[in-house]
């Protein structure tokens, strides 16, 4: 028992090893780490627990933080850096991020997020990432969301159930690395504060045996609800009930929740079931429906100045491949906006130049409707008509997207599958055939499960392709001209509509956010990226994106009368700079502490000559402060001293 207390403590002492902050203000999950992080280590109480010498510009650090990062051998390499980082020196990661977003987009997210959540379980630091919840805490939920530090703060979840992890498939609690990963985007990109954003896993078991039987395998040892027996369903709908009942309880009713990577029926069914009554949104099927539209309005400018070519939404012919959560959730948010801009046109209409290959091949009317999945019954057309030498027309379907090609001719190509590779030569020279500037979005992550890659879109269609993916690609150079990949990412929308909903204290999220995002984002496409064959901004631009769909998300909610808070501002520019100025910045968060050593913090700026010299010890922590380090929370070395305590008295008796 004494060896079991002593390998405990040996354990807590070694995690605090990982402390390399210098002279800085730490923000968000290092709180959780050891008593040994500072918020500055010239505080009377934390002298002497860091080098003594000059502070170092931020600038600087973020300049070393990556040559190292560069040194690293492969991306999972690099994310496993930067995560240590931010486990200890949250102004130092957000920081690096910032200083090149282009750079650091896809080793935070896609493509890296998806190798590191296959490996998550062998990387994982052992350090808390966020909440995990699992099914066996029913009844108890409430209790355990208080357990995280920064309870009083919190104003944004992402949650997942792991089971669909990009196209990457059930993953379990190795899914985590998504909450964490999005959450750190809404920091970098949509300025909200660290302590402010919360991962969290539901855990209902996962139903991959290679997963689930791993020797390292941190999450539940089971198999997940069976679909087909309502009892396991409704167990499952009575938790998510009691959790977003005490989220309300315990972060407030305005804490936004985001759904990520959850199964296709859950996510379909809790999306519908809480939309209304929780400040909620799911990204796969609403967030990217929201970057997709984008897409395709800024694209209109390309299309509409080719002779016959395509100048409104409704002028489009859609084929999407894959028919889950992202393609259902694409192909009606292309709807509804089609009904916006057009509000003579009924739902059938709209929805009928939108069509769906899936696993089975095209969806037609000639399906079982009585088993076809609701989410994709709207599209599911009659394909009907006249062939030389038949008496009426003929009714047809088609085994797969080549065969749909063929006969739709579609516009617009849409990949949101999994399955690489499939979108072919023959379909892409297909496509370019029947239009001057065909639309083709390859947007299955990682870049390993993308349906084409860049370089083959524009050799297949002479060049002629506006082409988005949903992982990066480099520049192709093609007869001469160099054309820049865009990329689809959910990022360029989250973190606005999120921001934008925390300021204006939104009670609900809809359509109409998302179409809002949409219009925002397509305007944001400057002349210049088009003609690269680029319909989305600059990822460098990305936090100027965020302000502004925050903007216009907050203008919406206060025009629906959906918003809590008093608006204040004058006009958009006025509630711009408000939102601007309400964003969290690294560089900011350092200076504001480190103000009394720095003198400034510019690029060529050496370190300042000053030694730093602790104040004077007036008001320091009394013992029961230090105890629950100062603000009520439980220090690390006195719960295990009062473990060792209560192991040492067991003994005893």
């Amino acid at each position: 028992m004494w060896l079991d207390a002593l390998a405990l403590l040996s354990l807590l002492l070694a995690s605090a090893d990982s402390f390399v902050a210098v002279g800085i203000a730490l923000t968000g999950y290092f709180n959780l780490k050891s008593p040994h992080t500072v918020k500055d280590n010239m505080t009377p109480d934390n002298a002497g627990l860091m080098p003594r010498g000059p502070p170092i510009p931020l600038t600087l650090r973020i300049k070393t933080l990556t040559e190292r990062l560069d040194a690293q051998a492969t991306d999972l390499d690099r994310y496993t850096m930067l995560h240590s980082i931010l486990e200890t020196d949250a102004t130092l990661y957000f920081g690096t991020i910032l200083s090149d977003v282009r750079k650091f987009l896809p080793l935070v997210y896609t493509p890296t997020v998806g190798e590191a959540c296959v490996n998550f379980s062998k990387i994982h630091t052992h350090q808390p990432k966020g909440i995990y919840l699992s099914k066996y805490d029913k009844g108890n939920i409430a209790n355990v969301l208080r357990n995280w530090p920064f309870a009083d703060q919190v104003k944004v979840i992402c949650v997942t159930d792991g089971e669909r992890i990009l196209g990457l498939g059930d993953l379990g609690a190795n899914g985590m690395g998504i909450p964490v990963g999005k959450l750190a985007l809404y920091t970098a990109l949509g300025g909200i504060e660290p302590e402010g954003t919360l991962p969290m896993h539901i855990d209902f078991g996962c139903n991959v045996d290679a997963v689930r039987d791993c020797p390292t395998y941190m999450g539940l040892r089971e198999r997940r609800p069976d679909k087909n027996k309502p009892e396991e369903v409704a167990e499952y709908d009575a938790f998510m009930e009691e959790y977003f009942d005490a989220i309300a309880e315990v972060y407030g009713k305005d804490c936004m929740v985001q759904f990520e990577d959850f199964g296709n029926s859950n996510a379909f069914r809790f999306l519908e079931d809480f939309q209304d009554k929780h400040v909620c949104f799911n990204d796969d099927i609403q967030g990217t429906a929201s970057v997709v539209l984008g897409g395709l309005i800024a694209s209109l400018r390309i299309t509409a100045a080719e002779a016959g070519g395509v100048g409104n939404l409704k002028d489009h012919t859609y084929v999407f491949l894959g028919a889950g959560e992202a393609g259902c959730g694409i192909a009606s948010l292309i709807a509804e906006a089609i009904r916006d801009e057009n509000p003579d046109m009924t739902s059938e209409d709209a929805c009928s130049k939108i069509w769906l290959v899936d696993s089975k091949g095209l969806v037609t009317d000639q399906r079982d409707m009585d088993k076809l999945p609701s989410h994709k019954a709207p599209f599911a057309h009659e394909l009907c008509f006249d062939v030389d030498g038949q008496d009426g027309p003929s009714c047809f379907t088609a085994d797969d997207l080549e065969e749909a090609i063929k006969i739709l001719k579609p516009s617009a190509i849409i990949g949101v599958s999994g399955q690489p590779q499939t979108f072919t030569k023959p379909i892409i020279e297909e496509m370019t055939k029947n239009h001057a500037r065909p639309v083709i979005f390859s947007l299955s992550n990682p870049t390993s499960k993308s349906e084409c890659t860049a370089e083959q879109a524009y050799e297949w269609s002479d060049g002629k392709a506006i082409f988005a993916s949903g992982s990066p690609f480099g520049t192709v150079e093609f007869k001469g001209k160099k054309y820049t990949p865009a990329q689809g990412n959910n990022a360029y929308i989250f973190p606005g509509i999120g921001k934008g909903a925390i300021f204006s204290g939104a009670t609900r999220l809809d359509s109409s956010d998302m179409i809002c995002a949409s219009r925002t984002l397509a305007s944001l496409v400057p002349q210049s990226q088009l003609d690269t064959g680029a319909c989305y901004p600059d990822l460098n631009k990305i936090r100027d994106v965020s302000v502004n769909i925050a903007t216009d998300v907050a203008l919406g909610q206060w025009a629906r009368g959906t918003a809590t808070k008093k608006a204040t501002h004058a006009d958009r520019n006025d509630l711009m700079k408000q939102i601007r100025n309400s964003m969290y910045h690294a560089k900011a968060k350092y200076q504001a502490v480190m103000k009394q050593y720095v003198v400034n913090d510019n690029d060529d700026a050496p370190p300042p000559a000053k030694v730093l010299k602790p104040a004077t010890k007036v008001g320091s922590a009394t013992p029961a402060e230090k105890d629950t380090g100062g603000e009520g929370k439980g220090n690390m070395f006195s719960r295990v001293l009062a473990k060792w305590g209560a192991m040492a008295e067991q003994e005893r008796e």
